[in-house]
């Protein structure tokens, strides 16, 4: 059953600094949710760090600069699906790929990708 918990709309994120900040606070309601799984603590925790660290450089050089109205408007959206979740193990499954999300939202190129090994 998918979570139905109603979350709150956020409002709108006018500047880059913005949108990295209600998503900071979203990756955190992911950590502590997910962390009730006592089992999975570590892996949260280290995920959690890892998005922190994406997270915090997503603003770019400028954090008071403008974010396009569909860019702020879908921040905004993925943060309101984050509020929604109830189920642990779905907030840990968005540790993992939030983080890339608002990367790419806010128009990062510096998007990290999975390593291919190399052809032998």
């Amino acid at each position: 059953m998918p979570d139905a918990k109603p979350g709150p709309t956020l409002a709108v994120p006018a500047t880059r600094g913005a949108a990295v900040a209600v998503a900071l606070a979203a990756l955190a309601v992911l950590a502590e949710l997910g962390e009730t799984i006592e089992d999975e603590w570590p892996y949260v925790t280290a995920l959690a760090e890892a998005g922190r660290a994406r997270l915090s450089t997503a603003a770019g050089p400028d954090p008071a600069a403008s974010l396009a109205p569909d860019r702020a408007a879908a921040v905004a959206a993925a943060c309101d699906e984050i509020a929604r979740i109830t189920d642990p193990h779905r907030a840990i499954d968005w540790l993992s790929t939030f983080p890339a999300v608002v990367q790419l939202t806010l128009g990062e190129s510096a998007v990290v990708t999975p390593a291919h090994p190399a052809a032998s």
